[in-house]
């Protein structure tokens, strides 16, 4: 963390995780990842569609989720 209390990732980790100016935040309990916002937005996207195109089945994604 820098001192305006930012999370600094290496260069190389932004590059390989493909993260620009704007990333999403997301996860649940003890776990985050961080997501660049038009991959992330992409992903959501194509969940909601593969589930609505589904006949009742859910989503690869959407089995293994778990709360």
């Amino acid at each position: 963390m820098d001192n305006a209390g930012r999370l600094l990732i290496a260069p190389v980790l932004r590059q390989h995780a493909g993260l620009t100016k704007e990333v999403m935040l997301v996860g649940q309990f003890n776990k985050f990842e961080l997501w660049d916002e038009t991959a992330w937005y992409q992903r959501v996207k194509e969940d909601i569609d593969a589930e609505q195109s589904a006949s009742g089945a859910l989503s690869e994604r959407l089995q293994d989720l778990s709360l």
